[in-house]
């Protein structure tokens, strides 16, 4: 796998500035790299632009090499593998934020990057960004395969993981640390580790490098050819036969070894740490080094001279006790399985693990028999069935007095010792993977984050591993501060939930809600204060209320600008629901006019109210403060659903108007057809002087009474106020043809008077002739 530059090397030596978030993730490394294309995220995707650009820009491997950064978990630092997107935005690979959300699982969940609270059942994934790893890793593993199972393995080398500074700080190494667990397929497998403690200058490396030449060799090699030749000088970790010690901070080989397993394979990965009982290791870094040792050993070996002494117990009393703590905190068990590997054995003839069997018994006797106990967690832990006893003899003075390690230089019951104890641990390494404390295996991307968590608490707490019961308290008040952490970080979310939503936004002013996060901090630093535990409790409630403070400052500022956007907004919509009530208010009268609203038919006035609906839209997305869709669209909702139910109103007033029309029209009509019938008779003499105008007046009264007890009838609510316009638009029609009406009666009565007068002169005249 390639590594990244130098640069990037010392970056990632732990060296974070600030304080963690709760989850303790390796943030990712910022820098950008001369050459690089630079990265940008929306909505947990990569934009093509600027990686792709790079990618076609990039030349060969080692351009490829460069852009492979863009593409890093910021969980594993190694390239995304099934890479998912959450909430705010970033990417992981899925199985790295798994393993990170589960250990940290009762706390709630957050990002690992910027902290951010999501769902934990949120992880969508992310194509784009899978299409792009693919692309750029494609080259690079046509160029150098992978140290996967079944792969052809790269020679490897030892590289510390684990260092002291000036300062005895103890820094771990993560680029390393990735290359060790994460990296050649190990990341997604089950692991081995082998691992080594002990006092200085008894062979640890010695031990080690032979366990490189087992696993180096065919599986099938049981009759002791991997061994090497007899002059086959020994190579692999740093070893001196001398007083010096060799070996400081903790080792690994960068290569793991990939055994059998009934499930598939295992990689094998040897961890060699320096002398943690000597005279020049304080307490406090030998118990920061038990605590790495036990999260980088699923097989501990404890590497002692001679017999198991009161100091080699004293020591696994203080291991057990620092792995019992450790396991707590990250839920696995203590001890997996521990050998007591006793060298230069020279008490009895009996030898390897039947010999120590027997001084196993002695050893646990011993320690039962002094009341109390002095070293109970040792004895606990002996008398285990994950415990088991080895013993070697003396191997040679060539060896001991400035050898290479060759097999000619040893002695032969040394040389069976080893080879029989090596066979026998690398044959049972499959089944000494690391698990969980419910048995679940551990894969290395898991392992590697509890260890740079670990590394992350003592950064954080320089003065809390002075002893193991020291380091529970700083790992209980890790959890208190973590609790906090994730409250908050809850009442934030649910703070920040409420401010997108611009009605629950707008009952807490800025002032109030900066109250509410003044008790909520309050609240919890009580809660810390109660529950931490001394000497670093004020430290720690002092940083913890800073970050707390911080955040909620950076919140505020984000509210206060939300509550003015909603107002604004707020304003603006309110205005466009008063121009609309108006505007429906305005057309509610017109259709209660019958003569209006019969103007208008319900779909014309649909596209005048979609019209003004579109107008007062268009004005909101114009004068809103970053109009947000979700806001119109609610607001183009409430008025359709406003204008629909005017709508369904108007259109039942005028389909009422209209039929109320067709009954008035339909009167009309009759009495138009009453009245010409009238009209003729009066153009009649005889007709009409048959009806005299008080007679034909009664005619009209009944008429008009007629027609409007039948329009009572037919006509719908409401109908009082037509009913009287329509009579006295009768009443006026009869008033004027009975005006008529009069004059002519009157005038063909003039005319008949005038035509009997004659009638009675001629009359009266013949009568008189006829007298005469």
């Amino acid at each position: 796998m390639p590594t990244a530059s130098s640069d990037r090397t010392q970056t990632l030596k732990v060296k974070v500035s600030g304080e963690r978030p709760a989850c303790h993730s390796v943030q990712r490394h910022a820098e950008s790299q001369g050459g690089r294309g630079e990265k940008s995220e929306i909505n947990g995707e990569l934009t093509s632009g600027s990686v792709l650009e790079s990618v076609h820009q990039a030349s060969g491997i080692r351009g490829m090499e460069q852009l492979r950064e863009d593409v890093t978990c910021s969980i594993c630092l190694d390239v995304l593998s099934d890479p998912v997107s959450i909430e705010c935005g970033h990417s992981f690979g899925r199985g790295c934020l798994s393993t990170h959300w589960s250990q940290i699982s009762a706390q709630g969940h957050c990002c690992p990057e910027c902290w951010a609270p999501c769902s934990g059942d949120r992880m969508i994934p992310n194509k784009r960004v899978k299409n792009l790893v693919e692309k750029i890793t494609k080259p690079l593993q046509e160029e150098t395969e992978s140290q996967g199972p079944g792969a052809q393995p790269e020679p490897g080398r030892p590289v510390q993981l684990v260092h002291l500074d000036e300062e005895e700080n103890l820094i771990l190494d993560e680029e390393a640390l990735s290359r060790c667990l994460e990296q050649g397929g190990v990341g997604d497998a089950p692991v081995c580790l082998v691992s080594i403690i002990g006092e200085q200058r008894r062979g640890k490396s010695f031990l080690l490098n032979y366990l490189l030449r087992r696993l180096r060799s065919p599986q099938d090699a049981r009759d002791g050819s991997w061994m090497g030749r007899e002059d086959e000088p020994l190579e692999g970790f740093e070893w001196r036969a001398d007083e010096e010690r060799v070996t400081k901070g903790v080792w690994a080989w960068s290569q793991s070894f990939w055994v059998p397993a009934k499930a598939g394979k295992v990689a094998v990965l040897l961890v060699d740490t320096e002398g943690s009982m000597d005279i020049e290791s304080n307490k406090e870094t030998s118990i920061k080094l038990s605590a790495f040792s036990m999260l980088l050993s699923s097989y501990q070996i404890l590497n002692t001279g001679c017999r198991v002494k009161d100091p080699d117990l004293e020591y696994l009393e203080m291991f057990v006790q620092v792995a019992e703590v450790v396991g707590e905190a990250y839920g696995l068990e203590p001890i997996q399985h521990l050998d007591l590997l006793v060298r230069d054995w020279s008490s009895s003839r009996v030898l390897g693990a039947q010999g120590g069997e027997q001084h196993l018994r002695h050893v646990r006797q011993k320690l039962e028999a002094k009341s109390p106990c002095k070293h109970p967690k040792a004895l606990e832990a002996l008398k285990g069935n994950r415990s088991r006893c080895y013993l070697m003899p003396f191997p040679g003075e060539r060896i001991t007095m400035g050898s290479e390690g060759t097999l000619r230089d040893m002695g032969e019951n040394f040389r069976e010792s080893l080879r029989d104890y090596v066979t026998t641990l690398v044959s049972s390494a499959s089944q000494h993977v690391q698990t969980d404390r419910h048995g679940e295996m551990l894969t290395g991307t898991q392992l590697a984050a509890k260890i740079k968590n670990l590394s992350d608490v003592m950064k954080k707490h320089h003065f809390g591993f002075s002893s193991p019961c020291q380091m529970a308290i700083t790992f209980h008040n890790q959890r208190v501060v973590d609790s906090a952490r994730t409250d908050h970080a809850v009442f934030l979310r649910e703070k920040d939930g409420l401010s997108q939503r611009m009605v629950d936004c707008l009952k807490v002013d800025p002032s109030a809600m900066a109250e509410q996060f003044k008790e909520q901090r309050r609240s919890l630093l009580e809660r810390c204060r109660e529950e931490m535990r001394e000497p670093e409790k004020e430290t720690l409630l002092t940083a913890l209320e800073a970050e707390l403070a911080r955040e909620a400052n950076s919140f505020l500022e984000t509210y206060r600008r939300c509550y003015q956007s909603h107002a604004i907004n707020q304003r603006v919509m309110d205005r466009a629901r008063t121009d609309h009530a108006d505007f429906l208010r305005e057309k509610h009268g017109l259709s209660q006019r019958m003569v209006d609203c019969l103007k208008v038919d319900p779909s014309a006035m649909a596209e005048q109210l979609v019209e003004q609906r579109r107008s007062l839209l268009e004005r909101c997305r114009e004068e809103m403060e970053e109009p947000e869709e979700t806001l119109l669209m609610a607001l183009k909702a409430e008025l359709t659903k406003e204008a629909q139910t005017f709508l369904e109103k108007y259109r039942r007033c005028y389909e009422r108007h209209a039929f109320n029309q067709r009954t008035m029209d339909s009167a009309r009509q009759d009495h138009a057809d009453f009245l010409k019938e009238k009209d003729d008779l009066s153009q009649h003499m005889f007709n009409c002087l048959m009806v005299t105008p008080s007679a034909m007046e009664k005619q009209f009264v009944e008429k008009c009474r007629s027609l409007l007890e039948r329009c009572q009838k037919e006509m719908q609510e409401p109908k009082e106020a037509l009913l009287t316009a329509l009579e006295k638009e009768l009443t006026r029609e009869a008033n004027g043809f009975l005006e008529t009406y009069r004059k002519r009666f009157q005038c063909h009565l003039t005319i008949l008077g005038q035509r009997l007068g004659q009638g009675l002169i001629l009359l009266f005249a013949a009568k008189s002739s006829f007298s005469h």
